[in-house]
Parts: C-alpha cells; structure tokens; sequence
C-alpha cells in the first residue's frame, strides 16, 4: 500500500501542527494567600500627681546639697538646713496603659531651677521608683515617684526658685 505524495503532506503536516501545539502550552502558575494584621495598643500616658519638692531650706556659706529620694526621704549635705515645717514630696506621677506591659523610664539629666531674678540652682542626679523600667499592673496602672539632688550655692540668695522636668515612660 503505497502513499502517494499528497497523503504523504498531510502526515507530515498533522505531525507538525502536534508539536506545536505541546510548545504553546501555558505556563502553570500558582497563587498564595497570608494574613495580614495590625493591632493598635493603648498609648501609654501619664499625669502629674505633684512636682518635685525640695521644701524650704536654709543656706550658708558652705555650699551643700538637698536629696530628695523616690521614697521621700529628704537629707542634706554640707551648710545646708532643711526647714522642718515645710513638707518636701517626691515627684508623682500617674501610669496607664496596657494591663501587665512593661516600660522604660527616661529622666533629666538636669534642671535649672530660676528664681525670676537672676539667681539658679542645679537639680541633678534623679532617680525614680521603680528604677529605670516599671511593669503595669493588671489594670494597666502604675505610680511613678521621682527624686533627685538640688545643689545650692554658698550664701544662695533668698528667694522662690522653680523649673520644669521632663520625665518620658514609654512601652519596652
């Protein structure tokens, strides 16, 4: 059985048009899904109890210094007296946030307290309680107390001095 020539054609072109068509196979392609999530945390904020208070003091010629603790304990050095009518306090402030996080504190390197009329004194080496970092309680609240050390000059002139601090809690 003999194929003539145009028999033969069609084959060859059967054939050919089968090869193409395993090259025009598309490409298989596979698609994935993941999650994507965000959370908003409670900000943590602070309000001011009280300020630092050092209460009145006397100075003479020996320069001294006045250290108020954390916990409220206020003792001197060199020719300063403290007052005893005069209550001195920590600093006190208010936490919260999210119940049970942990914080980080940042306190002054220093202040300078300015009584209106030229004369200043240094406060410097502040501590706090709890020291450096804090945890939230399960209601997200906590108490900060700040102390530090006021460095007051010999004969320091009389007078009212203040001063602002900035203390920053923020989330570890």
């Amino acid at each position: 059985m003999g194929l003539g020539i145009m028999e033969r054609w069609i084959l060859a072109g059967v054939g050919s048009v089968a090869v193409m068509v395993v090259w025009v196979l598309p490409l298989q392609a596979a698609t994935v899904a993941a999650t994507v999530e965000a959370a908003i945390i409670q900000t943590i904020s602070s309000t001011t109890r009280n300020g630092l208070g050092f209460g009145d003091i006397s100075a003479n010629s020996v320069p001294g210094t006045v250290v108020m603790t954390s916990s409220g304990t206020r003792t001197t050095t060199g020719g300063v007296t403290i007052n005893s009518a005069t209550a001195a306090t920590p600093a006190a402030f208010d936490l919260e946030g999210m119940a049970n996080a942990s914080y980080a504190i940042s306190l002054p390197t220093s202040v300078v307290l300015d009584d209106g009329a030229g004369s200043s004194m240094i406060v410097d080496g502040f501590t706090s309680s709890p020291v450096d970092a804090g945890v939230l309680d399960s209601s997200g609240r906590q108490t900060l107390y700040v102390g530090a050390s006021l460095n007051v000059g010999s004969n320091q002139p009389y007078g009212s001095y203040s001063g602002l601090m900035a203390v920053t809690v923020e989330y570890n």
